[in-house]
């Protein structure tokens, strides 16, 4: 059982699920619970339905600043840099 969840749309799971991608946090609407960079979070639509498990590149706190944000703004944002992605495709199972 994870600690943290990244819910996220439905353009994100189609990504997931259909093509391979990663999770970008663009496609994140809401960071639940507390966890750090590293860490295995949830991903999920909000449903019961799990889409994917996956190891964030960012922790919970800096999540939350950059939800919705498209990749190219996430240094500015932040002030640091630990890829584009909320999750990468090489460390998340899709369910």
């Amino acid at each position: 059982e994870s600690g943290g969840m990244l819910i996220i749309d439905d353009g994100a799971r189609r990504a997931l699920a259909e093509q391979d991608r990663s999770l970008l946090p663009a496609g994140v609407r809401e960071v639940r619970g507390e966890f750090s960079r590293g860490d295995v979070v949830e991903i999920s639509e909000g449903t019961a339905d799990r889409v994917a498990y996956g190891i964030a590149n960012y922790g919970a706190a800096d999540m939350r600043k950059i939800v919705g944000t498209r990749s190219d703004r996430i240094m500015t944002t932040l002030g640091h840099h630990f890829g584009d992605e909320a999750v990468h495709r090489n460390n998340m199972v899709v369910l």
